[in-house]
């Protein structure tokens, strides 16, 4: 008598199809799961810590970052290369997103820094590919923002 491989290895199924179960406990697989914790407490070692007891986390912020929404969607990170800082006093580059845009991030620049912004000029770097050997790459790219700011702003981080 023939018999098929699905005989054999207990039977392979397709991704989605459901088994029939006939309602006996044994018929569907579970996961094995840990009886939730009620709120009561326990004496277990999954035991939940009340808040007031727990330490609190405290973290120093420089007094004159404000974190808007709009900065943390557009600045990436201050992008620091020897050319950058050859610009001069009152010129600093970001990376920002890729939608960014010179109004918005003027915007942001001031709500985040708390300074006044002169000018905001865009550079998209385009991708660029790279080789070793015969495995072909691409170096991604991004696009930067180089902002000059009013005579008497700087920025504390840079």
């Amino acid at each position: 008598m023939p018999f098929n491989l699905s005989q054999i290895f207990g039977g392979w199924r397709r991704r989605g199809a459901s088994r029939k179960t006939d309602g006996s406990p044994h018929s569907s697989r579970s996961r094995l799961t840990l009886p939730r914790q009620t709120s009561g407490g326990s004496d277990g070692p999954f035991a939940r810590v009340p808040n007031e007891a727990r330490p609190s986390k405290t973290i120093a912020k420089p007094q004159t970052k404000s974190h808007s929404a709009l900065a943390g969607k557009l600045l990436v990170a201050p992008h620091i290369s020897e050319k950058a800082t050859m610009l001069g006093d009152g010129r600093y580059v970001f990376k920002v997103a890729d939608n960014a845009d010179k109004n918005s991030l003027k915007r942001a620049i001031e709500s985040r820094y708390g300074v006044g912004v002169e000018s905001v000029n865009i550079i998209a770097q385009r991708d660029k590919n790279r080789r070793r050997g015969q495995i072909l790459g691409v170096k991604p790219g991004f696009k930067k923002a180089v902002v000059t700011l009013k005579a008497e702003d700087k920025i504390a981080e840079f």
